[in-house]
């Protein structure tokens, strides 16, 4: 199967588990077919709504452009996290599915997006760190990854759902 097509089913999939989990917590959720920024799933429970944003995978991590997430200063072959990009918002939500071979066997993680930022901070700088601020292979990429060792602290953390929708 071509790797894109695997990537949008493993992305199919995450979101539908997403929609059937937060069912069964009694909210109302939908996915979003296409783009809409920042939301793959609209979800209603009681009055308010809340916006989720999906990243799903099979194997390995999820990549990230860091330049997203943090501001990074090129000095030749050479880079520096000067710090955040941005103020990244507690408000959006992302739920994380490692999508497992079998049903029942998949795992959800749920944090903000300042979360996020802070864990993809810590991957890239250590990488910096570890690599004397150049990058070994292409200097001028800004790629990170996120492991699943990496939200660990974010296993089924349904109630940062439950709270922004109370």
């Amino acid at each position: 199967m071509p790797k894109n097509y695997s990537n949008q089913l493993a992305g199919q999939i995450g979101e539908s588990l997403v929609v059937a989990e937060l069912g069964r917590r009694g909210v109302v959720a939908t996915a979003f077919a296409g783009n809409v920024p920042d939301i793959d799933i609209l979800a209603y429970k009681g009055g308010k709504s809340l916006a989720l944003q999906v990243k799903a995978w099979r194997s390995g991590s999820v990549s990230f452009d860091a330049r997203n997430y943090l501001s990074i200063e090129f000095d030749g072959e050479y880079q520096s996290v000067m710090g955040f990009s941005k103020e990244h918002r507690t408000e959006l939500i992302y739920v994380f599915v490692q999508v497992a071979e079998q049903i029942g066997r998949d795992h959800f993680y749920i944090l903000n997006e300042q979360n996020l930022a802070e864990i993809i901070s810590q991957n890239y700088q250590s990488f910096l760190l570890k690599h004397a601020g150049r990058r070994p292979r292409n200097h001028s990429t800004t790629h990170c990854a996120v492991s699943e060792d990496d939200l660990q602290p974010y296993l089924n953390n349904w109630q940062m759902i439950d709270v922004a929708m109370s």
